[in-house]
């Protein structure tokens, strides 16, 4: 009964190595034109568009992803890492508008996805996932949802980044 527990856990811990962890951060490098619907929710008055260019660099030692998305008038900075003590992938997110977001994230080798985690700070019961799901070298599909506690859909977002 103890072995399939300590297995699950293992496979759960997501222990990558340095090049690993390189490997997956590499996935998102390079320049994307960005394409995203934002539906209709409490956060988003009316169903919008929006298309920009994200460019994205390994940073200090390529231990770090810096992304920068440029989007209509917002722009913002996220910053991506393999955190070995966690054996988890944290994200930051910084807007021009001077919020700031924070997510964990854990990588799906088998289905080509990093799904992240909205940690919430503010305790207001908030849940977020992001699932980025990688169809190929040049293709990045992203859902975003965000819910209160009571389960209303505060957010619903649906992007897709091409590399260009």
């Amino acid at each position: 009964m103890i072995l399939p527990v300590l297995g699950t856990g293992y496979l759960n811990a997501q222990k990558l190595s340095k090049n690993d962890a390189f490997d997956i951060l590499t996935k998102w490098e390079g320049k994307w034109k960005n394409s995203a619907v934002f539906e209709k929710s409490v956060w988003t008055k009316e169903r919008t568009q929006t298309r920009g260019i994200t460019e994205t660099n390994l940073i200090l030692s390529n231990n770090y992803l810096e992304i920068m998305v440029y989007n209509d008038d917002n722009i913002s900075k996220h910053i991506i890492c393999y955190d070995k003590t966690s054996s988890q992938f944290n994200r930051w997110e910084f807007k021009s508008d001077g919020s700031n977001t924070f997510w964990s994230g854990k990588w799906n080798k088998a289905d080509k996805s990093m799904t992240w985690n909205y940690i919430d700070f503010s305790n207001y019961g908030i849940n977020g996932k992001i699932i980025e799901n990688f169809n190929s070298d040049g293709m990045i599909r992203i859902r975003t949802v965000m819910k209160d506690k009571a389960g209303k859909s505060l957010l619903k977002i649906n992007s897709t980044k091409e590399k260009i």
